[in-house]
């Protein structure tokens, strides 16, 4: 930790202007104040703080982490500036770096409320939700009344599994924003409805609300759905989601053929093998799928192994991939395509071992549950030669209902129209038959209905695939203290249940469209 510079007439000066422009949009000028400010105190954490805020905001990104991490060095001397700087370098993916900082600061000696706010966001964006709902309790002891903060402090405690607090704080914010659409969404799926607990009278009446932004009106048609679904009143539900997925499909207008088009271009961009599995002292394990197919049922199945751990949903491949976090951010379908045939693979698997490294891991078997790397499968086996794939697959009607009836909110556009669904759960199938048949060696299909009614012979087929020795703690995933910020994190520390399988078919009827694509394209 290094001593604070002492604040002169000019630092004062700058630490009161800087805020004004950037305001004002003077992003420029903002630069040129810090820049000359530092000649005089090139160590200072506030100016450097402000200084690697500015040069994000410029898009200079190197410029800006040399500033955040001269900020980040200040330790608890300075904490406001560290916690700035912590969340910044979260957001450079630095994420090592972010949690060193961010852990020189105690949450309970925080008395300023910008502080709490800075380190619950770096924790959340390193994927270290206990330490973000201690940041964010603080805060809400700080700030109590607001619906932001306690929205948060929720969200952190829902990912840690404890629901009941989850569910109160949801309730706040509810009961002071009544038209808070994720915090309806959050509160629905946090508990099960029952006949005499539900809150649908009151969502049909504010789905009515006419200040309702499409986002919110999205979000609470949803959560209507997700109890209506609850009480089996299942055409009802039906309905709630289309209507949410209607607004969705407003908020952000979508056509899903450019997504279709860069599937299909990268199967015959990557026509064959040219790489055999290899093995080394650090093991990717990517469990790939289809969303809400699976995949965290067998990732916290395998991450129960006394030997596997997850770093749970990362995009460090596509990052990696791409060599740029703003353009893996921005999911431009066409990217890839235009990529890869000039990718230094070789290089993109250092860069996908350094971002390990960057979490913690160095050693043994690690677990990368981000579902949408199926469409980069080939690239991975090539790029890694020792990593692992684990397709997650799922019977193709139960697969559709379960992403129609889940608000993602910027992710996966297609899963808000059922014949989008249908015609990328087509295209899927075919590039995984792709990647299964060049590279037979990285990748294990598993079907999801097999894990859940033969869950001890499937989980002995991981184990062995990966290369280790049958655990029985394996078979007690659901006692995982883990964090789980997916979309499943409520469901799936519920005893295991058959419940999911066959359940299109009490919407038949309203699934028709997607049966009959399907069934055009050769998929039952």
């Amino acid at each position: 930790m290094r001593p604070m510079p002492a604040d002169t007439p000019q630092i004062r000066d700058a630490l009161n202007v800087l805020p004004r422009l950037l305001a004002a949009g003077d992003t420029h000028s903002a630069r040129d104040h810090v820049l000359a400010t530092l000649e005089t105190a090139p160590e200072h954490p506030g100016l450097n703080a402000f200084a690697a805020f500015i040069f994000d905001r410029l898009g200079d990104r190197e410029t800006a982490i040399h500033h955040a991490r001269k900020a980040a060095g200040s330790g608890a001397a300075a904490p406001r500036p560290v916690a700035q700087a912590a969340n910044l370098l979260a957001r450079f993916r630095l994420f090592d770096e972010a949690l060193a900082a961010a852990h020189t600061i105690s949450p309970a000696d925080i008395r300023d409320p910008v502080i709490a706010d800075q380190l619950g966001a770096a924790y959340t964006a390193c994927d270290a939700h206990h330490d973000a709902e201690r940041a964010y309790a603080r805060l809400v002891e700080l700030v109590p009344h607001d619906p932001r903060c306690r929205f948060n402090l929720a969200a952190a405690q829902r990912f840690n599994g404890r629901r009941n607090d989850a569910a109160a704080n949801f309730d706040h914010v509810i009961a002071a924003n009544p038209l808070h659409g994720e915090a309806w969404y959050a509160r629905a799926l946090v508990e099960k409805a029952g006949p005499d607990n539900n809150r649908i009278d009151k969502l049909r009446q504010v789905c009515g609300d006419p200040r309702l932004g499409l986002q919110d009106k999205a979000a609470i048609h949803y959560a209507l759905g997700k109890e209506l679904e609850d009480l089996g009143q299942w055409s009802e539900a039906f309905l709630a989601w289309s209507r949410g997925a209607e607004a969705v499909r407003q908020a952000r207008p979508y056509k899903v053929q450019p997504e279709l088009d860069a599937i299909a271009e990268t199967a015959r961009l990557w026509p064959a093998s040219k790489g055999v599995s290899k093995s080394a002292p650090l093991t990717p394990v990517f469990i790939v799928s289809l969303p809400r197919a699976g995949s965290t049922l067998v990732d916290r199945i395998l991450s129960s192994h006394p030997e596997i751990v997850s770093a749970g949903e990362t995009e460090d491949f596509i990052v990696s991939l791409l060599g740029d976090p703003a353009l893996a951010a921005a999911r431009d379908p066409a990217a890839l395509a235009r990529l890869t045939p000039q990718v230094d693979l070789a290089a993109v698997g250092q860069r996908y071992r350094d971002a390990l490294t960057r979490r913690g891991y160095r050693r043994g078997v690690v677990i990368d549950k981000t579902p949408t790397n199926f469409l980069y499968a080939g690239l991975i086996a090539e790029a890694l030669p020792e990593a692992r794939i684990i397709h997650v697959d799922r019977q193709p009607m139960d697969a559709a209902l379960a992403t129609f009836k889940t608000l993602f909110r910027d992710r996966y556009l297609w899963s808000y129209d059922l014949k989008d669904i249908a015609s990328y759960m087509a295209a899927k199938n075919r590039l995984m038959a792709h990647w299964q048949s060049g590279w037979p060696e990285h990748i294990f299909r598993v079907c999801y209905e097999d894990v859940v009614r033969e869950t001890e012979a499937i989980a002995k087929q991981l184990v062995a695939f990966l290369g280790l020795d049958w655990d029985p703690a394996c078979l007690d995933f659901t006692s995982q203290s883990a964090p789980v910020s997916t979309a499943s994190a409520d469901q799936v520390r519920e005893p295991l249940h058959d419940r999911s399988i066959d359940h299109w078919r009490d919407f038949e009827t309203e699934l028709a469209p997607v049966a009959a694509r399907l069934a055009a394209a050769g998929i039952s």
